[in-house]
């Protein structure tokens, strides 16, 4: 599958795997990145084996300001992330990577050619 992107693209490619490198496991990092054609979008994975997000705080990620406890940032990312998908018409959703970590799932529309 081929990709182009712009520069805001690549900021929430970039956002993401910075995210997912500094919240995972640090006796055994794991990071994994994945897209998949899905119907008329593309759907693009980025995963890590860190504590995860619990399901009732995974909305408040999307708010300016919001991080994790062990964050040294300004709480920008998902939130940065989501509303540049959002200029795309995508969407962003954060989910559970079994058996442990968060995986962030960007849905955007496929373009041909």
């Amino acid at each position: 599958m081929t990709v182009r992107a712009d520069d805001l693209l690549s900021a929430v490619l970039e956002n993401l795997l910075s995210n997912a490198v500094d919240h995972n496991d640090a006796d055994r990092p794991r990071v994994a990145v994945g897209a998949e054609p899905d119907g008329e979008s593309v759907v693009l994975r980025v995963s890590d084996n860190g504590p995860g997000i619990p399901e009732s705080e995974r909305e408040a990620y999307f708010e300016a300001g919001r991080q994790h406890e062990a964050s040294v940032g300004q709480g920008l990312g998902l939130y940065l992330v989501n509303t540049l998908v959002e200029r795309y018409g995508g969407t962003v959703e954060i989910t559970d990577n079994e058996p442990r970590g968060t995986t962030i799932e960007v849905e955007l529309r496929r373009v041909d050619g």
